[in-house]
């Protein structure tokens, strides 16, 4: 074999895995142009790194293809550079957002040959097909490469095509029982989990909206979705072949509107299959179809009838105008009217909030919390962590509270830890805010948390504190904080925010 594709572990010690459906895309369609590989899955054996080197080092390839997100960018380092320091001929590709979003910083941080930008399938098998042939990387669209001077050349991006056009994913190159035989955390339920044996589909790529916290890989592509016809061909063969019970449909944004989801749901009665099933949708799924609450109930227990068990919609923020400053393009309301609606319908409710923007205050936390209240929803708290290519990395750069991008990369470590606090609270304000918040919803719900499980994590590593960079004084308060006014473009989208117009409410 000359190839060498590598499934990184981002979270060792994870009680659940989830089969890869980025790379094994990638892998699905390299393998369909008559081409052969080898796989190294360090996340289903969670390898050492003494593994991982003993093995690269007593195996040679020519291509070596990788990808991760980019708060694994540590590690994708390490890794990258090892390959080259025991094999400098071998050809490494990374890709995802680890090198996509940083395609400049990344090769010039590391030794890297080639960063894929977006859409990979096709790209990545091109780009080998270049390097074999020795064809000017110039001509491969979608790709970041050293030219011979050692300047960092980024090419046109991909034209993307139709989802449906791309083959569905083949399984058979990981061992599938392996991730199946780790529990499924269906929220906590015991009940649910039991014996569920859930397999990844994904029905869309990329997201209609541009939030200014959020990256995904397909960033600048349109969103597309696939036909429910062709979703419904891998859920067969999941079903027959592996035995799946449970779909987690894996997108960043499964359906942005009810009439997508109606579609797949006479698909799955006309198929006739059974099955219960998970998707990200919008919070406002419903309100963007012009429903009223009668048409949106209807469509709420279809979804039920279809196997729908749980749907995930992020409220991230219970203060409009961190919903503003998130370019959600969401209101409170909305998110209470579909919680409600689907509750009627029996489907479970799963969200997300953000803590950490800028203009947060103990009543903005307070805010969110009673949100989360009202809803009777226990969400999955994170807190603001700039990620490149989103707006609120290009505001962290410009108020300098990023001072080294590549030291922040390698410090920052998952979204429940405060990696970086921008906003006028300290790390124990706000942790306390979330402490009195998530007892009032624990006790609510009776979950059985405890101080230590709100936000489950304990690695609560700062960025500044590591750096020894003390935070800016406050403002007085008669004074307009116009400096912390900003604006961004990003890809189509203009954002402002004008803290000095808040200031003044």
């Amino acid at each position: 074999m000359d190839t060498l594709f590598v499934n990184p572990c981002l979270r060792r010690g994870f009680f659940t895995k989830i089969l890869p459906v980025g790379l094994a895309s990638v892998m699905t369609y390299y393998h369909n142009q008559k081409r052969e590989f080898d796989l190294l899955d360090v996340d289903i054996y969670e390898h050492s790194d003494e593994y991982i080197e003993n093995y690269i080092k007593n195996n040679e390839f020519k291509f070596v293809l990788l990808g991760s997100i980019v708060t694994h960018y540590k590690w994708i380092k390490w890794f990258v550079n090892m390959v080259k320091k025991h094999h400098p001929e071998t050809f490494v590709i990374v890709g995802n957002s680890v090198a996509g979003s940083i395609p400049e910083l990344f090769l010039s941080k590391t030794l890297a040959d080639i960063v894929v930008i977006g859409e990979g399938e096709i790209t990545a098998y091109e780009t080998i097909k270049a390097l074999e042939s020795g064809e000017d990387l110039t001509n491969v669209e979608g790709i970041a490469f050293k030219n011979k001077d050692g300047e960092v050349v980024i090419n046109p991006p991909r034209k993307v095509g139709l989802i449906d056009d791309l083959p569905i994913i083949n399984w058979d190159f990981f061992e599938v029982e392996k991730y199946l035989a780790k529990p499924v955390n269906l929220l906590d339920s015991e009940e649910a989990s039991q014996g569920a044996r859930a397999m990844p589909v994904a029905t869309a790529r990329g997201c209609a909206f541009k939030c200014s916290f959020c990256h995904y890989v397909f960033w600048n592509d349109p969103y597309r979705n696939r036909s429910p016809q062709s979703v419904l061909v891998e859920i067969k063969r999941n079903i027959e072949k592996y035995n799946a019970d449970y779909i987690n449909f894996w997108d960043d944004l499964s359906f942005a509107s009810a009439k997508q989801v109606d579609k797949l749901c006479d698909q799955i009665f006309a198929s006739g299959l059974k099955f219960k099933w998970s998707a990200a949708i919008r919070v406002d799924l419903f309100s963007r179809a012009n429903l009223d609450r009668e048409e949106s109930l209807k469509i709420a227990h279809k979804m039920k009838k279809a196997g729908c068990f749980m749907c995930g919609f992020s409220l991230e923020s219970g203060s409009q105008e961190i919903l503003e400053m998130m370019n959600k393009k969401i209101d409170v309301e909305g998110f209470m009217e579909s919680v409600n609606i689907l509750h009627e319908a029996d489907i479970i409710c799963n969200t997300s909030v953000i803590f950490g923007y800028p203009i947060e205050t103990k009543e903005t936390i307070q805010e969110t919390f009673e949100q989360c209240l009202k809803a009777r929803v226990y969400p999955s708290i994170g807190f603001l962590l700039p990620l490149p290519a989103t707006g609120m990395y290009d505001y962290a750069l410009a108020k300098g509270h990023i001072k080294d991008e590549e030291e922040f990369l390698i410090a920052i470590t998952e979204r429940q830890d405060i990696c970086i606090n921008m906003t006028k609270l300290s790390d124990e304000e706000i942790m306390n805010e979330i402490k009195v918040g998530g007892k009032k919803l624990n006790d609510l719900l009776k979950l059985g948390l405890t101080e230590d499980t709100y936000v489950k994590t304990g690695n609560f590593k700062n960025y500044k504190a590591k750096k020894k960079w003390k935070k800016p004084p406050l403002d007085p308060e008669n004074i307009e904080r116009n400096e912390n006014d900003f604006s961004f473009n990003y890809g189509s989208t203009e954002f402002k925010y004008q803290e000095s117009a808040s200031a003044s409410k």
